[in-house]
C-alpha cells in the first residue's frame, strides 16, 4: 500500500499567500469528485462499511472547493448556500477524520470538486498523489434528476420550470448545480491534465446501479484494500422521485418539518442520527417506499441531449476511454 499522505511537523503551506503550520495529520488517501446526482451519497455508505476504510464524518465537506473563500464572491444565494454549510478552514477539515485508524485509508466524498476550477488545484497542492474517483451519470438523467429533486423538497428556483431548461438567461444555466454540473468533459479533463491517468477511475452511473456490488468490488481493488469485503448495497441513499404520500414525507423527508426542527434545536442529535448506520438505513428504507419514479418525457431528454450535450459526450467517451453513444440514443 502507498505511503499515506500527511502534513508534516511545522510544514508550511503557500497557498494564495496562506500559511499554515500544525503538527503531523493525515489527509486523505482518495477522494470522490462526483457528479452530483450520481449515486455518491449511497458509495459514500458502502465505503464506510469497509474496515479498512475511514470516511469523512461528514460528507461533502466541499473543502478543496471552498477554501479561503469569501461569501462575497458568489453571486447566487443558491451558491452562498453552499459556502455556509462548507468546511473552509484546513484545521476543521482534519478533525473529519478524527478517530481514523493508522491501519485505515481515509477518503471524503464532495460533488462540487468534478465541477469547480480551484478544488483540482487545490487537491493537486495538498495531496497529488491521492486517487480520484468519479461516478457520471447520463446528463440529461441527471439533470432531471435534480429538477426532481428540487421539485419534491420545494426548493426549485422561480424560473425552473421545464419549459425555460433551453433559457440560457435562467437558474437552468446560471446555477452550477443544474445545466453546467452535467458538462462532465472540461470538468474530468482538468483532473486528467493533473495527475496521472492511473489515479483517476472513472465509472457510469448505469453500471453502479446494475451491478452495485461489482462496482464497489472494483473500487476496492483500485484502492488496493481487501476486495473479498462485502458491504451491504441494498439501500440506496438519497434516491430521486416524486412523493407518493405527503404525510409520510412530512415526518421522515430528508427536509420534513420534523428533521428541520431537530437539525435547528438538537444539532448533536440530528448529527448522531445521520451518523448511525442503521437508524440512516431505516429512514432511507422508509423514504424510498415512499417515493415513484418521475416521468420525464423521450422527447425532452432527446432535445437536451442534442442541444446541450451531444459535443460533450463525444469528446467524454475520448477522455475516459468508455463508449458513450448509448448517451447520445433518446
Amino acid at each position: 500500500m502507498s505511503q499515506k499522505p500527511v502534513l508534516n511537523k511545522f510544514i508550511v503551506v503557500n497557498l494564495a499567500s496562506k500559511v499554515i503550520s500544525m503538527s503531523q495529520t493525515r489527509l486523505p488517501d482518495f477522494v470522490v469528485i462526483g457528479a452530483g446526482k450520481s449515486g455518491t451519497t449511497s458509495l459514500n455508505e458502502y465505503l464506510k462499511e469497509h474496515p479498512q476504510i475511514f470516511m469523512s464524518t461528514r460528507k461533502e465537506p466541499n473543502f478543496f472547493a471552498y477554501e479561503m473563500a469569501k461569501e462575497e464572491d458568489f453571486d447566487l444565494e443558491s451558491s452562498k448556500e453552499f459556502y455556509r454549510d462548507s468546511v473552509l478552514k484546513l484545521d476543521d477539515y482534519l478533525e473529519l477524520f478524527k478517530g481514523s485508524k493508522e491501519s485505515q485509508l481515509l477518503g471524503e466524498v464532495s460533488n462540487t470538486y468534478l465541477n469547480s476550477e480551484m478544488a483540482c488545484e487545490r487537491i493537486k497542492h495538498y495531496i497529488p498523489n491521492t486517487k480520484l474517483i468519479a461516478i457520471l451519470r447520463h446528463p440529461a438523467d441527471r439533470l432531471f434528476s435534480r429538477y426532481s429533486h428540487y421539485v419534491r423538497e420545494g426548493l426549485l428556483p422561480e424560473d425552473g420550470g421545464l419549459d425555460k431548461v433551453f433559457d440560457k438567461t435562467t437558474s437552468w444555466w446560471l446555477r452550477p448545480d443544474m445545466i453546467t454540473e452535467g458538462l462532465y468533459y472540461g470538468q474530468l479533463k482538468r483532473y486528467y491534465d493533473n495527475f496521472p491517468q492511473e489515479n483517476i477511475r472513472v465509472y457510469l452511473y448505469e453500471n453502479f446501479i446494475n451491478d452495485t456490488a461489482g462496482v464497489v468490488e472494483d473500487i476496492f481493488k483500485f484502492l488496493a484494500i481487501d476486495p473479498s469485503i462485502k458491504v451491504a448495497t441494498d439501500i440506496v441513499y438519497n434516491k430521486s422521485g416524486t412523493v407518493k404520500n405527503k404525510a409520510v414525507d412530512n415526518l421522515v423527508g430528508q427536509n420534513s418539518p420534523l428533521i428541520t426542527t431537530l437539525k435547528k434545536v438538537a444539532p448533536g442529535l440530528h448529527r448522531w442520527m445521520k451518523d448511525n448506520v442503521l437508524i440512516n438505513r431505516w429512514l432511507y428504507n422508509l423514504r424510498n417506499k415512499n417515493l415513484q419514479k418521475a416521468d420525464f418525457s423521450p422527447s425532452l431528454r432527446k432535445e437536451i441531449v442534442d442541444k446541450i450535450y451531444a459535443e460533450d459526450i463525444k469528446k467524454l467517451g475520448n477522455l475516459i476511454g468508455q463508449d458513450l453513444s448509448h448517451w447520445l440514443k433518446a
